[in-house]
């Protein structure tokens, strides 16, 4: 991902902050070249032992196939607020369109899991994140039923070995155009644009 100094992000804390915000992501693979659309379950470092993305594909979906073997090199993508801004919002003049946004990308060695057991623990957990309590109970479920659905899922693991944080939000702007743009998406209705805007910029 193409980062500017100016955009660049490297807090840990708020790229992992960031993922378990914005959990539908992206995941990317090069052999097949195939993307597909995912919650995300991020597991946080641990005794130095690296974060890991955990998500799983239907198995009719054939990019899983990228990691049978020894597992291969993923990208999983996350993407947060964003939005068109004028630069008729802008007292510096001239000036182009432009669009802001907050994305993290994180690069790892990804995995299969099909062991049903690990799936399950996976669905538990974002169902536990997602589901009001109570709310959907997996132990519930006949057995038989559950036994075809793991049949058709596979489980990925991804561990990163690398994270890129990024926040383009008018930081190479001057500080009058900064506040300027965030009052103008507020006035258009675009409040979470607005508030990542001056979050950023300690506005």
């Amino acid at each position: 991902m193409y980062t500017p100094a100016a955009f660049r992000v490297d807090d840990p804390d708020w790229i992992l902050g960031f993922v378990e915000a914005h959990d539908f992501g992206t995941l990317v693979t090069a052999q097949p070249l195939m993307v597909s659309h995912l919650p995300f379950h991020l597991i946080r470092p641990v005794e130095g032992r690296p974060a890991r993305l955990l998500c799983h594909l239907a198995r009719a979906n054939p990019q899983w196939r990228a990691f049978e073997g020894a597992g291969a090199e993923a990208l999983a993508l996350f993407r947060g607020p964003d939005a068109y801004i004028s630069p008729t919002w802008y007292g510096t003049q001239p000036a182009v369109p432009t669009w802001n946004y907050d994305a993290v990308q994180a690069r790892g060695h990804a995995r299969l899991i099909e062991d049903p057991e690990e799936i399950a623990l996976q669905m538990k957990a974002l169902a536990f994140r997602y589901e009001p309590d109570p709310g959907f109970d997996m132990d519930a479920q006949p057995q038989s039923f559950l036994d075809a659905m793991f049949k058709g899922l596979v489980g990925v693991s991804i561990e990163v070995t690398e994270w890129t944080g990024k926040r383009k939000q008018s930081q190479n702007r001057a500080m009058a155009d900064r506040i300027s743009v965030a009052a103008a998406l507020d006035a258009r209705g675009e409040h979470a644009a607005a508030a990542a805007l001056r979050e950023a910029n300690g506005l």
